[in-house]
């Protein structure tokens, strides 16, 4: 009996002890990325010096009812280069203790590992020209054009259940706690505050940039309005400045936690790349980009514009079956798809280049990767070699970014779970990006964001202007079919913000050309804390395309530099010709007015002296004539007097 209750004590014990450290947040010393074991495997990790932390963060706040194990985990990496050695005279670029830019991926669905490995990391795939296949797999390499030459970085996989980052409940689309951006935005709020506690002050005072493309261009915004809203309770909670007690002001998702300290997130501005933020403005960009740039007929831009307002009127407007959102992500309505097919399997994101699309799909079973993601969850029978974007072929299944993280070596380096607890890593979730092929699919289930709300985030980003004074930088390669400047410019052309005015007017807010070592590298406008850049020869991918010109453009953005080196002319418009001219056609009645009345009154004035000068003459004229009346009259009289005889002087005679 005694020893029975010995056992029971140990198992109880035991039980209590992995609760305690379930109920715990690790420690900044368990997050640390195993340098040796990464680096004799994958030798160019040797060229990145700094700190390196990554693994799984609780991605809510903790309270006393609750353990960690409840809510989701997001995967991250940390990376603060020893600043000194991050001084790069080929990037040229001073790098910046005071600053830590947030990288996020989109889809929605996609991994921000491929952001960290193919994009902006210190270390990646090498970059291959336009067309043209890279080797399988890929060699990583030193990118020497890294945005961490700039600044301390933080890659995150979210929402729950993309990469290595896991949700609370089984994943699946009716359950998975991330369902719409207001979920994203409070665990990503809950994940940063388990950041700062682990890592402390060295962390937490720096100015927080969160940059992504695409999907997260919907996140970003999201996440960035619920810091400014939770700042702003924190900042009229009494207590130490920049701190509050989390029962008075922490409302995430509904609930209260009492037990936890929050802290003033300090965020400066948001980067977004060839950003999704306004689906129903975006959505039919499309259709006019493919014509403008040769790639359908006049016929088939009247087809897809008959098949967008069709899928507006009758499927979006009426909307769906909940809780699929029927109208969030770019390709809901199929318009882009049918683009890429009409175009004969152009890449959506680079239109230089051709996509793998229709050779992945098979009688309707979708063997899908989001494109975006370079890493498809499945491969095909018949799937053998294509051309397709740069870096597509170097990162599918079986291929770089693919083998990198189900390594063993590696997962252990990075604290990632192990092969035994998750056997595959993959860069996008099944239907990542394309819900609306998922219908008739068992995958519809594993869908990410399955009930996303708002359709367009751009509200969120005028209060971000307006209320928060965040600089905002939204910067499109021109070469991108599916999120083209044109649609960027139309969303912001749209908001209602306290600049708007300025915005629109071309005096005000003028078009500069961006140059990078003496070349033309592309085109922008600022107006207040606003700024719009176009990057030229370039796709969705901005820093892969042109990685040299992104970390200059993120490093002008950091210091708070202009872009703009040199102006560019503009075209004066009239409002038939432009439809924002209201205030140019006031300004023209205006102009009008002014002349009108000065005219007319100059009229009345000369029509005035010309009435005095006749009216003088008709005087003076006048005068003359009567003046020589008179004196014919005394003339007549004084030659008239003999005639007249004074009876009484002849008398007298």
């Amino acid at each position: 009996m005694l020893k029975l209750q010995i056992i029971l004590a140990i198992i109880a014990a035991t039980i209590g002890s992995g609760i305690a450290k379930e109920n715990k947040l690790k420690d900044a010393a368990d997050y640390a990325v195993n340098r040796n074991l990464l680096e004799r495997s994958y030798p160019a990790y040797k060229s990145f010096r700094g700190l390196m932390h990554s693994g799984l963060m609780p991605a809510g706040i903790r309270d006393d009812k609750s353990r960690y194990d409840d809510v989701s985990s997001y995967f991250f990496v940390l990376l603060r280069p020893d600043g000194e050695s991050s001084d790069d005279e080929e990037a040229d670029e001073t790098f910046r203790n005071d600053t830590l830019v947030i990288w996020l991926n989109g889809g929605p669905g996609c991994s921000s590992m491929t952001g960290l490995m193919a994009e902006m990391g210190p270390v990646g795939t090498p970059t291959f020209g336009p067309g043209v296949p890279s080797p399988n797999p890929a060699p990583l390499v030193k990118n020497k054009y890294a945005w961490t030459k700039k600044s301390a970085m933080l890659f995150v996989e979210q929402p729950g259940g993309v990469g290595f980052s896991t949700a609370s409940k089984k994943w699946t689309g009716e359950k998975a706690d991330e369902r719409t951006e207001k979920n994203v935005a409070s665990s990503f709020y809950a994940f940063l505050q388990n950041i700062y506690t682990v890592f402390g002050e060295d962390l937490a005072t720096k100015k927080v940039y969160i940059s992504g493309e695409s999907y997260a261009g919907m996140y970003i915004p999201s996440i960035a309005h619920e810091i400014h809203l939770q700042n702003k309770r924190i900042s009229y909670s009494p207590g130490t400045p920049g701190v509050a007690d989390a029962s008075v002001i922490a409302r995430l998702d509904d609930k209260i936690y009492s037990s936890s300290k929050l802290r003033t997130i300090k965020i400066a501005g948001l980067a977004i790349g060839n950003g999704w933020i306004d689906a129903k403005i975006q959505g039919p960009t499309t259709i006019d980009f493919a014509w403008w740039h040769g790639m359908i007929d006049l016929q088939d831009r009247r087809n897809l514009q008959a098949q967008w307002d069709k899928c507006i009127n009758e499927q979006i407007l009426d909307s769906i079956e909940e809780p699929f959102h029927p109208f969030t992500t770019p390709d809901e309505c199929g318009i882009t798809t049918a683009v890429m097919k009409a175009s004969g399997s152009t890449f959506m994101y680079d239109v230089t280049a051709s996509d793998a699309y229709p050779a992945i799909l098979d009688e309707g079973v979708i063997y899908y990767f989001f494109d975006s993601c370079l890493c498809p969850t499945f491969t095909h029978s018949t799937l053998t070699s294509f051309f397709v974007s740069p870096m597509t072929l170097s990162l599918l299944l079986g291929g770089t970014l693919s083998l990198f993280f189900n390594d063993p070596v590696v997962r252990t380096s990075l604290n990632a779970p192990s092969m035994d607890e998750q056997p595959h890593w993959s860069g996008c979730v099944p239907g990542a990006g394309r819900r609306r092929n998922l219908e008739r699919s068992n995958q519809r289930e594993m869908t990410v964001l399955d009930n996303d709300r708002p359709l367009s985030v751009v509200p969120y980003i005028a209060e971000l202007l307006d209320d928060a004074k965040l600089d905002i930088l939204f910067y499109n390669g021109d070469l991108d079919l599916a999120c083209s400047s044109q649609s960027t410019e139309l969303a912001l052309d749209s908001m209602e913000w306290s600049g708007a005015e300025g915005w629109k007017d071309q005096n005000r807010a003028k078009w500069n050309r961006w140059s990078v070592d003496g070349q033309p590298a592309g085109h922008t406008k600022r107006f207040m804390n606003l700024q719009f850049l176009v990057v030229y020869n370039s796709g969705h991918f901005v820093p892969t395309n042109q990685p040299r010109r992104s970390l200059n453009m993120i490093g002008r953005f950091l210091d708070g530099k202009p872009l703009g080196d040199e102006s560019l002319p503009s075209f004066e418009t009239d409002d038939t010709q432009t439809e924002n001219s209201d205030d140019h056609q006031h300004y023209e009645d205006k102009h009008w007015n002014q002349i009108f009345s000065f005219l007319a009154g100059l009229g009345c004035f000369l029509l005035g002296v010309l009435v005095s000068h006749v009216a003088t003459r008709t005087k003076r004229s006048t005068h003359r004539k009567v003046s020589q009346s008179t004196s014919s009259v005394l003339q007549l009289v004084t030659e008239a007097t003999p005639f007249f005889v004074d009876e009484e002087n002849k008398s007298d005679d």
